[in-house]
């Protein structure tokens, strides 16, 4: 009995020595969470800083980026290869015309290439020189212009439903790979344009199509030039063919010109495609159809006068297309284009003016 009894108390002493250690462990074990907390809390208010602080670095480093950015373009305006690729990428704009971005990256493309292209034929140009200086300031004033009218260009025929395709593109480079009869290879193409206007084949193709729809705009919607071809069918027709006599009978019309007989060319002679269409007539005296310049800058006749194997020599009547400059012009001066840089020639006409005697006597 005794032994039993002892049993008992043992068993009894072993449970409680487990109710101990479980209690021990779940008391560790809060002590243990709390303790922690004191290194948990803190990290995760850490971390919080780190996570605004790096927020707060981007959004200054990309103010300062934008802010850097903003200043080489609209007040220094930097034309260099850098600044060009930063606004090919992000489209911003360098004027308005009549609510129509135009967009900096044509503008600095037209520039770009037009200094290019002198630069290979003249040479590295001396920045220090005046005379560079007001002829980079007049090539700027052209590609702004241009890239106005090209930007309003392409608004108006997508109104129209008109489009440029690849193909007319591809019909123009194709026509100009071939030099003095001999066709140039795609790779060798793309060399000559890169080494005299500093231009990838896609901006290449992009020029080409910016002309080819301010073309196709004024054949479809200039009135007056459409008139003036019926003037001038008239006038030859009472006159026999006689270019000469059919322009004076003209001469009140500004958008007819009169060029004469001039030196005999090649047909490759860059002349807007006049000689390629006087070498196809047959005859002496033999008039063409109308046709389109290859500028795109009107309707033109070609009257053969003489021509060989290789040489062509005629007269012209050309009919100006004037519409698409007659509405810029127009928008220019109802104030609807809204230029976002001032060039240098502007600047410095706005400082002679304020300096005038004129000026000073106003004060």
């Amino acid at each position: 009995m005794k032994k039993i009894v002892e049993n008992i108390k043992a068993r009894r002493a072993k449970k409680k020595n487990i109710n101990i250690t479980q209690q021990n462990l779940e008391e560790s074990r809060d002590e243990i969470l709390t303790k922690g907390k004191k290194f948990k809390y803190p990290f995760q208010h850490a971390k919080h800083r780190i996570v605004i602080s790096t927020i707060a670095i981007i959004i200054v480093a990309l103010a300062t980026f934008i802010g850097i950015g903003w200043y080489q373009l609209y007040k220094a305006q930097n034309t260099g290869e850098v600044m060009y690729r930063f606004t090919k990428v992000l489209g911003l704009p360098v004027a308005e015309v009549d609510g129509r971005k135009v967009l900096y990256s044509d503008y600095l493309m037209l520039y770009r290439s037009s200094i290019t292209s002198i630069e290979r034929q003249q040479g590295k140009l001396d920045e220090n020189d005046e005379t560079t200086a007001n002829m980079k300031a007049f090539y700027k004033r052209q590609a702004l212009n241009n890239a106005e009218t090209y930007s309003y260009v392409l608004d108006e025929l997508d109104k129209l439903k008109l489009t440029v395709s690849a193909s007319e593109i591809d019909e123009v480079i194709d026509s100009h790979k071939s030099i003095d009869g001999e066709k140039r290879s795609d790779e060798a193409f793309e060399g000559i344009v890169r080494d005299n206007l500093g231009l990838s084949m896609s901006e290449y193709r992009r020029m080409i199509m910016m002309s080819l729809a301010k073309r196709k705009l004024s054949i479809e919607t200039d009135e007056a030039a459409k008139k003036a071809v019926n003037e001038v069918e008239e006038a030859l027709a009472a006159n026999k063919n006689d270019f000469a006599k059919a322009a004076n009978a003209l001469k009140n019309n500004d958008l007819v010109s009169y060029e004469p007989v001039g030196n005999a060319v090649e047909v490759s002679n860059l002349d807007n495609g006049r000689a390629e269409v006087a070498m196809k007539l047959k005859n002496k005296g033999d008039v063409s159809e109308r046709f389109v310049s290859k500028n795109g800058d009107g309707y033109y006749y070609v009257r053969l006068v003489a021509k060989d194997k290789n040489k062509v020599s005629y007269e012209t009547i050309s009919i100006r297309f004037s519409k698409v400059d007659n509405d810029i012009q127009k928008l220019r001066d109802e104030g609807k284009i809204i230029e976002k840089i001032e060039l240098e020639t502007e600047k410095s006409n706005e400082e002679s003016a304020s300096e005038s005697p004129e000026a000073k006597e106003e004060e």
